[in-house]
């Protein structure tokens, strides 16, 4: 049966969390590219074949993001990963691509603290 997919692409962004423990971090992803296919691969076929519109969108995502590097944000106070001056500091960006049964969606809904 086919399943309707999307290959979503997320802006993945490490943040500092606090210093509780030695320091914590947290990861916030905002999706930049989310398309849509509808895949007809067996469901105990691993990947997507060439035939499936999934395995082309995910050749597109690639490209979309070769040109990107990742790393530590020049905008980052003090430029030290273990001395991160201030909550929810970004620190370190990155590209995810990533095949879900739902349009991309950002995450986590609400700032993770310590407990």
């Amino acid at each position: 049966m086919p399943q309707q997919l999307w290959v979503n692409i997320y802006d993945v962004v490490q943040c500092y969390g606090g210093p509780e423990e030695g320091g914590w971090y947290y990861d916030t992803g905002t999706p930049e590219w989310s398309v849509t296919g509808l895949c007809h691969c067996p469901e105990d076929e691993v990947g997507h074949t060439d035939h499936c519109p999934i395995h082309h969108l995910l050749t597109e995502a690639e490209a979309w993001v070769a040109g990107f590097k990742p790393g530590y944000l020049e905008a980052f106070i003090n430029g030290d990963p273990d001395e991160a001056e201030h909550q929810g500091e970004a620190i370190y960006r990155d590209r995810f691509i990533t095949v879900e049964t739902h349009r991309g969606r950002a995450y986590p809904e609400h700032r993770p603290h310590y407990e």
